[in-house]
């Protein structure tokens, strides 16, 4: 059975957000100031969350918010917090990487629609079937798949009553989405706690002579 396909758009601050609900997009995902696996993006406020889900719903876009990163123990006091306000914002989806979360919001948050995201990786039938289990709606599939090897893993989703979702433009990552410690060890900045510094897109010369650069996005016509 074909399925619409629905435009889901990133929304780094509320610029970016009204621009991308003007624009039609079904969706938008959004991070606040914590959580969030682009740390360096300007985010937005809890403040403004509601604002931007009453602006998203009135034209027919759904709002999902991001608890895209590894959680240490710390902090799971106030994501508790931030969880149970969130059950009354009318938001449309949490798009979670950590297991331990997600089993947290399973159990404990069943309001809430959980969304896998891209950082874990995932890549067989084998998870697609472990996510149903913890609850999933919807899975980001690994980045690195080619064309049929999504089809097969949307078949195996739509059988679990999971829809499927690929990235076709913007951050150009060819590490392995949720696996890549190159920043870690470049400079201490975890690309799963949200601080990739993107060391993969420096110039790095395979010959004396390279003029180049591969990973750029400049030099893959990317943006």
């Amino acid at each position: 059975m074909k399925r619409r396909i629905e435009l889901l758009a990133p929304g780094g601050d509320i610029d970016s957000i009204k621009a991308a609900i003007a624009a039609g997009a079904d969706a938008i995902y959004c991070g606040l100031n914590r959580f969030n696996a682009r740390n360096r993006a300007a985010n937005i406020s809890f403040e403004d969350l509601n604002g931007v889900i009453h602006l998203a719903h009135g034209q027919g876009c759904k709002v999902f918010l991001t608890l895209n990163i590894i959680i240490v123990g710390s902090e799971i006091p106030a994501l508790i917090k931030l969880l149970n306000q969130l059950v009354n914002t009318g938001i449309d989806g949490v798009i979670i990487q950590d297991f331990g979360l997600f089993y947290l919001v399973s159990k404990q948050f069943k309001s809430l629609e959980i969304h896998a995201s891209t950082q874990l990786n995932t890549h067989n039938k084998g998870q697609i079937k472990f996510l149903s289990r913890l609850r999933a709606g919807r899975v980001n599939l690994s980045r690195e798949l080619n064309i049929d090897e999504i089809k097969a893993l949307t078949l195996a989703g739509h059988k679990k009553n999971m829809l499927t979702e690929v990235f076709v433009h913007g951050s150009y990552c060819l590490s392995f989405s949720g696996i890549c410690y190159l920043s870690s060890v470049h400079g201490g900045n975890s690309g799963n706690r949200g601080r990739c510094s993107q060391p993969c897109r420096d110039r790095y010369l395979t010959t004396p002579e390279g003029k180049d650069f591969p990973l750029n996005l400049k030099d893959n016509s990317a943006y």
